[in-house]
């Protein structure tokens, strides 16, 4: 009864919801959840909530923004940056959206998207400069079980996260530090004296007139299109179906919580006419089992879970030091750019992979090195890009692709992958099936419609294979993997969207001591429905079914209601969810982003039988201080011989999280 009382006072309070404007709320649950598969509770969205939240408070100005500026964006293809561009030269300043409806590619729904983040603010020569912004961001969560409580006793720190960030942001300089301790961690105790287990910091500057930059402390690299680096999260294949291009970001701070994905050292932007260099160098730690043979420290694998609560992970923590040098140049001439990356690296112990078959290709030693060179350019309606890389061992892979506009309201993406079985780079993160970049060949066929008014249509189909098997295959396979999307809009507060997705891919079976090859299918459905009510209240709800078959077959489904209001003139936004799941197991489990703290987003996968709920609270206290909470309850069921039982081991999370802005 207590937990039924409880259900019905987050429904109460649901009629009392929303966390933000509900076009803001949507387009970044759109961009999350376009990644479909790819994403989860460990994704490193960081980089895009920073920029989406900073050009909410501080619009990007669209008469001066770089091609690096509007990539930052996240919500427009190379085909529109350089659209857009072009534009300004030609037409020259631009003085709102009604205006930029005139450029090739910004169709309605992108200038309602872009909307909330942009200006046409054209300030003179005097104007003056920004002030600095500074900000204090504290966070806590923490899961309730009988489940974890029981496990927690194997650890040795509280079951709390806890998250501390501080950041200075001016024209010139910016400098900030992240700290974190995960649940089960300590936190000055035991092998945790020092304070968080995780610290992180990071400075930038200016220098010169021109857009040279120093980089000092933490921060990743993204060059080309991935194949020899490209640190962080990058958007593969998802419901946008033509931003198939992977940005260029260069050098950039880092300030995440992902324990892996960095360098720690110094690195430059240097500008010189034409050209453009980028220098770098890291000596980092790294996680990992070290073990000891002939006198010579080896290890098999990094540890990348950042988790170091019990003695076997506290033992391998910082075991590896990485040494990483190298560099990327580019060169570019009017509508085109070419670039070349080099990258080594160099551990302190010798990498010796596992006898597995999977590996039998993989580079090992102490050391490893690549090269890469890339390319991006256009021609009329027609985006062409490409990297190709080079490595140790004969190593070879090329990636290339284009995005055209074939008619005024369509567009098409194609994207060509041939990454040969001796080809591995340790930072490459591009465009594939696979998140390890090894072993594919493949070709994606990506496309964007508006047949009709209010009407728009995606698709695409991806068609892959390896010549060598794969930690899930027991041989040489190959896949398909299809999407669509229709979306209706027939007014600003309405919106449908059916979603149909699809995989078909080999896994390995086994039977007895033998082991094959067999298919399996995945198969997703979705309705969604958003209607904005009035300026306060908003709705969504969705079905969504899942079906899986392999040596058997499975189904499930989720629906799920938001009840969001914005009180006009009110310090304080609410949101809340109700969802019902019931699957045949973690086969068929299902996903939805969910709102949450600043910063933060969670995606649980849903499986069994149950129902979520949760409710969000956003209230400013005074001007420069704001509080976040959010409580979220998972109530699994139980099946018993004539009804359904609840199951008392519900799992409930509770976050709270506050900002100081000066």
């Amino acid at each position: 009864m207590k937990k039924l009382a409880l259900i019905l006072w987050i429904l109460g309070w649901a009629a009392f919801c929303q966390a933000q404007d509900p076009l803001v709320q949507q387009t970044i649950e759109d961009l999350l959840e376009s990644t479909g598969e790819s994403m989860s509770d460990d994704t490193d969205f960081q980089e895009i909530l920073d920029d989406l939240e900073g050009f909410m408070q501080k619009p990007l100005n669209l008469n001066r923004a770089s091609s690096d500026d509007l990539n930052r964006l996240h919500l427009l293809s190379e085909v529109q940056i350089s659209n857009l561009v072009r534009f300004r030269k030609k037409a020259g300043t631009i003085h709102s959206l009604t205006e930029l409806a005139a450029v090739d590619g910004f169709t309605p729904d992108i200038l309602e998207k872009i909307g909330p983040f942009v200006s046409f603010d054209v300030p003179g020569k005097n104007a003056a400069k920004k002030r600095p912004a500074n900000s204090v961001l504290v966070k806590s969560s923490r899961v309730f079980s009988h489940d974890i409580q029981a496990e927690q006793a194997k650890y040795e720190g509280s079951p709390e996260r806890l998250y501390l960030r501080m950041k200075h942001s001016s024209g010139k300089i910016n400098y900030g530090l992240v700290a974190e301790k995960d649940p089960g961690e300590a936190l000055f105790l035991k092998s945790q004296r020092q304070g968080f287990d995780y610290a992180s910091a990071f400075a930038n500057f200016g220098i010169g007139k021109a857009d040279n930059r120093i980089f000092a402390g933490d921060y990743h690299v993204r060059f080309g299109q991935g194949l020899v680096a490209s640190q962080g999260f990058s958007m593969g294949k998802s419901a946008e179906t033509t931003q198939v291009f992977r940005s260029e970001e260069g050098v950039r701070s880092y300030s995440s919580t992902d324990e892996n994905q960095f360098f720690r050292g110094l690195a430059g932007k240097f500008q010189f006419r034409n050209f453009t260099f980028y220098p770098f160098v890291s000596s980092h730690r790294l996680d990992a089992n070290i073990d000891t043979v002939n006198g010579i420290p080896t290890f098999g694998a990094f540890q990348t879970s950042g988790y170091h609560r019990a003695a076997s992970e506290i033992a391998g923590k910082n075991a590896v030091g990485q040494f990483a040098g190298g560099g990327h140049i580019s060169y570019s001439y009017r509508r085109w750019s070419f670039g070349v990356t080099g990258v080594y690296t160099r551990f302190n112990a010798v990498l010796d992979r596992s006898d597995e078959p999977y590996n039998q290709f993989l580079p090992e030693g102490r050391g490893s090195s690549g090269v890469g060179f890339d390319w991006k350019g256009s021609v009329k309606n027609f985006f062409l890009f490409g990297e190709t890389a080079f490595c140790r061992n004969s190593g070879r892979a090329i990636l290339t692709g284009a995005v055209l506009k074939p008619a005024q309201n369509a567009e098409l993406a194609v994207v060509y992958r041939n990454v040969n079985k001796t080809y591995f780079s340790l930072y490459s993160n591009t465009f594939a099936e696979s998140s390890r970049i090894n072993d594919e060949q493949g070709i994606y066929l990506g496309l964007k419609v508006f047949p009709a008014p209010h009407w728009i249509f995606w698709g695409y189909a991806d068609f892959f294979r390896s010549q060598w098997l794969k930690y899930t295959t027991a041989a040489p396979s190959n896949g398909t993997e299809f999407f669509a999307q229709a979306s209706f809009c027939p007014g600003r507060r309405t919106t449908f969207y059916l979603r149909f997705f699809q995989e078909d891919k080999a896994q390995r079976l086994i039977d007895g001591i033998a082991k094959y090859n067999g298919q399996q299918k995945i198969s997703r459905a979705r309705l969604n429905f958003i209607h904005e009510l009035n300026k306060q209240f908003s709705l969504k709800s969705r079905f969504e079914i899942s079906m899986y078959s392999k040596q058997n077959c499975e189904k499930g489904f989720l629906i799920l209601l938001d009840l969001d209001y914005q009180p006009l003139k009110k310090p304080f936004s609410l949101n809340s969810r109700l969802a019902w799941f019931k699957t045949d197991g973690y086969n068929t489990r299902l996903y939805a982003f969910e709102n949450d703290l600043l910063y933060s987003f969670s995606v649980p996968a849903l499986y069994g039988r149950g129902l979520r709920a949760y409710l969000n609270l956003e209230y400013r206290i005074a001007k420069n201080f704001t509080l976040w909470a959010k409580f979220a309850q998972t109530f699994p069921f139980t099946q018993s011989a004539d009804k359904v039982d609840q199951n008392p081991a519900s799992k409930s999370e509770f976050k709270i999280q506050v900002r100081y802005q000066f």
